[in-house]
């Protein structure tokens, strides 16, 4: 990893120049629906790979001097190069109530943003988040994530306080012209255009990284070196990966997308590997090389498609594949090592023409195994959660958004639907993408859904309004109600929030 790091800014340091500013925008939902109107009408622009360079996106429309608000003029001013620095509190004051029992649950967390930014092809940022939470019980006893909070990190690091968690995350980017782009740091990325990612999401906890990004005609070229750790057996190893996605839009309206990426264990059983420097090479395919080694590391491909029809209707989909076999696929016995998983997604960002209100609907489905390997190091996940979907694999689900926004009010709809087989005592069902698949019953006749079935519905409503634009500080109210249907139970839960937030991050609980 180091090795990469140097190469990195060696190369960069003989580069050309830019103009603008070179800040990131965070991966977090309630900012990119904010701007994905005006986002998806940008021309030759490459929705797929978050997070997004704000040069990149022309800043115009992200401009935070709406109010007259001190930090919002501060932010503007770092925006527009008339500062090189930006100064802000974050954090997040949410309290709930189950009513149904009348158990608490909350969530608080308090820290600082710092951006700094030297000249107009360098920005630099650093935030710090210390986190106390008490989670609903569904999310505690529930699939793989009981020493986790999710999307943020893990618990038990802190001897006093089992439920506190450190989150320190930041990045270096230099932006030396429009053909390249350098991110270095520590964070999270989304490549999709969907809500949920079977290539790469930021459902898991930060992770160090280094992202170069090459754009030239309508392609956007992005490899991404990250380093991540496994807890399954209750010690933290080191794990690595290697991905490349090319985006290409073909014409307007029209994207092809191409991944892959390789995991392995930092520390097998004969050496200690490290940051494998076979897989530096910036464009070549992963699998050769993995065979070339004689290795059993992990190698995941995928595609995606992104149709846009007057600009405001958007189709996209994934395919991802794990493990994959023509003919056992046309045999028909549902063998074990097809591991792949399906996307199929509509969105509208002005719906019946009023940029007011926007939708979206979604499909995921995920065979067994999926994403599982020999060994939990060598899975696609990081400190006990999916890189991927939260629900790791063996499921069915259908998401519904709804969003209408009126001048600080936010007003917004969502329902899922899901289905997922669980394990049963002694049975691996290929859902839990830690456990081995090597663990499972037999080579034939694992259907998706297969194990204890649950079946989860979940509809939230939540109000909200902006009240400092700079900070993304929103004041929120949210009513949830949550029904799990299994062969032991049939449990309803109605949840009650409030709260503050600066949330500049996603935390994904809807399951």
């Amino acid at each position: 990893m180091k090795l990469i790091i140097y190469i990195a800014l060696a190369s960069v340091l003989t580069s050309l120049s830019i103009y603008g500013q070179q800040e990131i925008l965070p991966i977090y939902n309630g900012i990119t629906n904010r701007y994905s109107n005006k986002i998806y009408q940008t021309k030759n622009f490459h929705t797929s790979i978050q997070p997004y360079n704000l040069n990149q996106t022309n800043s115009t429309f992200v401009d935070s001097t709406t109010t007259k608000n001190s930090l919002d003029i501060l932010k503007s001013k770092f925006r527009n190069n008339q500062s090189n620095y930006f100064i802000s509190p974050i954090g997040v004051s949410q309290f709930g109530i189950n009513l149904t029992n009348s158990s608490i649950n909350y969530t608080t967390a308090t820290g600082a943003l710092i951006q700094y930014s030297p000249s107009n092809k360098l920005t630099t940022e650093i935030n710090y988040k210390y986190f106390v939470s008490e989670q609903p019980t569904y999310i505690d006893t529930s699939l793989f994530s009981n020493t986790v909070l999710p999307s943020i990190g893990r618990f038990g690091l802190i001897p006093s306080q089992s439920n506190g968690i450190h989150d320190i995350q930041g990045h270096l980017n230099y932006t030396p012209n429009r053909f390249f782009s350098f991110l270095l740091g520590k964070g999270n990325h989304f490549w999709g255009d969907g809500y949920r990612s079977f290539l790469l999401s930021d459902n898991a906890s930060s992770y160090p990284f280094l992202r170069i990004e090459s754009t030239f005609w309508n392609v956007k070229y992005t490899n991404l070196y990250s380093w991540h750790s496994d807890i399954t057996t209750g010690m933290s190893q080191n794990k690595f990966s290697a991905s490349h996605h090319l985006s290409w839009n073909i014409i307007e309206g029209l994207n092809f997308g191409l991944f892959e990426t390789v995991i392995w264990a930092g520390q097998d059983t004969l050496i200690n590997r490290g940051f494998d420097v076979n897989y530096i090479n910036p464009v070549i395919f992963y699998r050769p090389v993995e065979y070339a080694q004689g290795s059993n590391d992990n190698s995941i491909l995928g595609i995606s498609l992104k149709g846009q029809i007057k600009k405001q209707h958007i189709i996209y989909g994934q395919l991802l594949l794990d493990e994959f076999l023509l003919a056992e696929l046309r045999s028909n016995q549902n063998w074990w090592g097809n591991k792949y998983a399906i996307q199929l997604g509509y969105k509208n960002y002005q719906l019946f023409n009023n940029p007011k209100l926007s939708f979206l609907i979604e499909r995921n489905i995920a065979r067994p195994f999926t994403y599982s390997h020999i060994t939990s190091t060598l899975n696609y996940g990081h400190l006990g959660q999916s890189l991927a979907h939260p629900l790791g694999a063996n499921f069915k689900e259908t998401v519904q958004q709804l969003s209408y926004k009126h001048n600080r009010w936010i007003f917004s709809q969502q329902a899922n639907f899901i289905s997922y087989g669980g394990d049963s005592t002694n049975t691996n069902n290929g859902g839990n993408i830690f456990l081995s698949y090597k663990t499972r019953d037999g080579e034939y006749g694992h259907e998706i859904l297969q194990g204890e079935q649950h079946r989860i519905f979940l509809n939230k409503i939540k109000v909200e309004y902006r009240l400092i634009d700079a900070i993304n500080l929103n004041a929120f109210a949210a009513l949830t109600i949550r029904n799990e249907n299994t062969p032991y139970k049939n449990v309803t839960d109605l949840f009650f929030n409030v709260g503050l937030k600066t949330q500049l991050w996603n935390s994904y609980t809807d399951y």
